[in-house]
C-alpha cells in the first residue's frame, strides 16, 4: 500500500515538473542541425538565414545591405528623337556570405560564398542574397511558418545570429513580449514588428527569430541596449517580396 502511495505521489510529481516545462515541438538536436546549417554571417557586419536551397536564397536586413546600395544617374539618348534624358537608378556591389564550422572549440573550416542583392524593401527592413554560384547546394533550408501562426504575448521564441560576429551560430531564447510594434530608428521610417525578450546585440541584426516549431516568424532589426527589448519583422512581409520577386515555391503553406 506504501509503495502504491508513493508511485502515485512521483507520478505527480513528475507530471507536475511537465507542466512547469515548455513543451517545444523543435527537438535539440534538430535545432542545433539547423542553425549550423542555415545560419551565416553577411559580410561580416550581420546575420543571414538560408530559406531556400533551391534558389540559393538567403534572408537578411536590409539595413545590412545598405553600404552596398547607391543611386547613380544614368543618361540615355531617345533613339527616336535625339534627346539626351537621365534617370536614377540603383545599382547594387556584391556581398558575401560565410558559413563557419567549429571542432574542439576551433573554426576549423570557412565556407565564403559570393551573394547578390535580388530584392529588399526598406519599408519593412527585409532583404533577399542570392548565392551566385549556381552549383552550390546549401545543406538544408529553414522552414517558414505558416500563415496562421498566432503573434500571442507569451509565445516562447528562439533568436539566432551571430552577436558581436565572432560569436556566430548563437541561440538565445524568450518570449513574445508584444504581437505589434511600429518603432521608428531614427531615419523617419516606422517599421511594423512584434517585440520579443530574446537576448540580442550587434550583430544578430537579419538573423532569425524562431517560434518552438523551429519555423521563421521574424527578421530581427534591432533593440534596446541593456534590456531585453528586441523587434522583429514578421515573417508575411517576407512571403510578400518572394512573391514578388518570383519566388513563391519558397512559401510551402
Amino acid at each position: 500500500m506504501r509503495l502504491a502511495v508513493v508511485a502515485v505521489l512521483v507520478a505527480f510529481i513528475a507530471a507536475f515538473a511537465a507542466s512547469l516545462s515548455p513543451a517545444f515541438s523543435w527537438e535539440i538536436r534538430s535545432m542545433n542541425e539547423q542553425i549550423e546549417k542555415t545560419n551565416v554571417l553577411v559580410s561580416n557586419v550581420c546575420s543571414g538565414t538560408v530559406i531556400s536551397a533551391k534558389h540559393r536564397l538567403v534572408l537578411t536586413a536590409h539595413h545590412c545591405i545598405t553600404h552596398n546600395l547607391r543611386e547613380v544617374i544614368k543618361t540615355e539618348i531617345d533613339p527616336k528623337t535625339g534627346e539626351i534624358k537621365e534617370r536614377k537608378v540603383m545599382e547594387t556591389a556584391p556581398m558575401f556570405i560565410e558559413i563557419r564550422k567549429v571542432q574542439d572549440y576551433d573554426v576549423v573550416a570557412l565556407e565564403r560564398r559570393e551573394a547578390k542583392i535580388v530584392g529588399y524593401n526598406a519599408l519593412f527592413d527585409i532583404a533577399l542574397l542570392q548565392v551566385v554560384d549556381t552549383s552550390w547546394k546549401p545543406e538544408m533550408e529553414a522552414p517558414l511558418a505558416p500563415d496562421d501562426f498566432e503573434f500571442l504575448r507569451g509565445k516562447p521564441v528562439f533568436a539566432v545570429g551571430n552577436p558581436a560576429i565572432e560569436f556566430d551560430n548563437s541561440v538565445t531564447t524568450g518570449i513574445i513580449s508584444a504581437p505589434a510594434r511600429k518603432v521608428d530608428f531614427g531615419n523617419g521610417i516606422k517599421f511594423p514588428m512584434f517585440q520579443h525578450s530574446a537576448n540580442t546585440i550587434g550583430g544578430n541584426s537579419g538573423g532569425a527569430i524562431y517560434n518552438d516549431e523551429g519555423q521563421i516568424i521574424g527578421t530581427l532589426t534591432g533593440g534596446m541596449r541593456g534590456a531585453d527589448i528586441s523587434f522583429a519583422i514578421p515573417i508575411v512581409f517576407t512571403k510578400a517580396l518572394l512573391k514578388q520577386l518570383g519566388f513563391a515555391d519558397v512559401i510551402k503553406n
